[in-house]
């Protein structure tokens, strides 16, 4: 069976389990488990367990919480009729699972700038940021890509860290026709910084929010720093974390990347964040 659920979908572990080659029980882990976790969550089961406390949050372990939660979720109306409760999920229960997440409840609307054309492609970063948001319902919307022929001082004014949002903004409308909304993010590569201390800086506020990313950072970092656009802290960027597998984590960041329920949490609450 082909997974067509966003939640689900191109995750080898749970195409796997939905042909029982293997299905995934008690004592399984990894990346599937954890996305069936967070899927059971967002479906109104709540794992206070396997959610706290992690940069992995679900943390991908098939323990005795996540077997209750799926034998609850089996005799469920969620998805279609209810099926037998092993609490195992093979064949039918990742059909039922597919069918009762089926589309993106979120959005985020990104406008990329080329100052300059980075290392990594930029097709490439906007797969990355698209499969990974989509697995948590996040539709990641690259709205426009412009190329931004900035004159020589220009672009050296970019590489300042102060460089104000309303000045960045105002450089970007007069060079392309496209208008940024308040509520949708600006994403710059350029260069390098001034000082050039940072792959890449994110700044978000009531009027906007803005990235700037240097030419040569990782595929990943699109992904990352939006992230920090859309989980606000009291400093108006969100911490990093040390888990590895977590987009927000510093360099190096390990595939499968994840989002944890917490920062997900924090990303409905911002006004960027938009229902789909």
């Amino acid at each position: 069976m082909a997974l067509t659920s966003p939640y689900f979908r191109n995750v080898p572990q749970l195409e796997a389990a939905a042909t029982n080659s293997p299905w995934l029980g008690s004592g399984s882990s990894g990346h599937g488990v954890h996305l069936v976790q967070f899927g059971l969550i967002e479906l109104g089961f709540p794992m206070p367990r396997s959610v706290g406390g992690t940069g992995l949050s679900p943390d991908g372990i098939y323990g005795n919480e996540t077997v209750q939660k799926v034998k609850e979720f089996q005799r469920s109306s969620h998805g279609g009729p209810p099926i037998n409760d092993d609490g195992a999920v093979g064949r039918n229960t990742m059909a039922k699972l597919d069918r009762a997440l089926p589309f993106l409840t979120h959005k985020v609307r990104v406008h990329i700038f080329v100052v300059v054309t980075p290392d990594a492609p930029i097709s490439t970063a906007e797969s990355t940021a698209k499969e990974l948001y989509s697995h948590y319902g996040i539709n990641f919307e690259v709205t426009s890509i412009q190329s931004l022929a900035l004159t020589a001082a220009e672009e050296t004014e970019f590489s300042q860290h102060g460089l104000a949002f309303a000045r960045m903004k105002q450089l970007a409308e007069s060079h392309t026709s496209v208008r940024v909304l308040p509520n949708e993010i600006m994403v710059f590569y350029i260069r390098r910084f001034n000082p050039d201390t940072d792959l890449a800086l994110s700044k978000a506020n009531h009027t906007g929010a803005v990235t700037r990313i240097k030419k040569n950072a990782d595929v990943s970092t699109l992904a990352h720093e939006v992230a920090h656009n859309l989980i606000d802290s009291p400093r108006g960027v969100s911490e990093h974390v040390a888990h590895k597998q977590n987009i927000l984590a510093t360099l190096p960041r390990t595939t499968p990347f994840v989002l944890s329920f917490e920062q997900v949490e924090q990303m409905r609450r911002n006004i960027r964040l938009l229902r789909a």
